[in-house]
């Protein structure tokens, strides 16, 4: 399946730029529904969980799709508001470890919340008219060309929906998606290894020390490495 040009493989590119971002505490904006999971309700969720699926669809039987790892759940996650924004080691161990931000960085990054919140919310209604109604329920093929209308549109909607879709697979599942690292498997990442892999391969300063990663040595193939004496 291809949407907008793209087959999910493909994407594999376009994950790479993607930023993996958490979401933080932010007040609600006017029309949004309180005490509902990113200002979302149950139906707006079905919405969001039917347009991830095609966003990175399953390309088979047997495979696995954006929601199937729960971009949707990151992407509710990230519209929420529960505190977490940055998160990083260097160590894979830290990774937990949600940093905090600035007085200035919390301000601005409520607005931007408050700005993805009513993207969204517009979005996913959008999403429901043009399927007549319930965008989840209709036809895959016709959930594509809903999708590909308003890509084609320059929608900043569907502009939101795919990064941020591409950002749930594809990043750490301590913000919400990539659930026991399915998607990682399976182009055969490891993750952040900085240290934690082999610390006394190389010297200090080789850049699989300095930034992570793989040491060429280490490889014969992606997701495999040279066992050690």
């Amino acid at each position: 399946m291809r949407l907008a040009g793209i087959t999910r493989r493909e994407a594999l590119v376009d994950a790479g730029r993607a930023g993996a971002a958490g979401a933080m505490a932010v007040a609600l904006p006017p029309g949004l529904l309180r005490g509902q999971p990113g200002g979302l309700s149950p139906s707006q969720r079905r919405t969001l969980r039917a347009a991830v699926a095609r966003i990175v669809p399953a390309s088979g039987p047997g495979d696995w799709s954006a929601a199937d790892v729960g971009a949707d759940r990151y992407i509710v996650t990230l519209l929420s508001g529960i505190g977490r924004i940055y998160a990083g080691g260097p160590y894979r161990s830290r990774f937990a470890r949600f940093q905090p931000l600035s007085r200035v960085k919390r301000i601005g990054w409520s607005r931007e919340i408050r700005r993805l919140r009513r993207v969204y919310a517009r979005g996913l209604a959008e999403l429901d008219r043009l399927a007549g109604g319930d965008f989840a329920a209709v036809p895959a093929a016709l959930q594509d060309a809903i999708l590909t209308r308003l890509d084609d549109a320059g929608s900043a909607f569907f502009g939101a929906l795919y990064n941020h879709t591409l950002e749930g697979v594809y990043s750490h599942p301590v913000y919400g998606g990539n659930r026991d690292y399915i998607a990682w498997r399976a182009f055969g990442y490891a993750g952040d290894v900085h240290g934690v892999r082999f610390p006394n391969l190389g010297p200090a300063d080789a850049p699989w020390n300095v930034y992570g990663g793989y040491a060429p040595e280490e490889m014969i193939r992606p997701g495999k490495e040279k066992s050690r004496p």
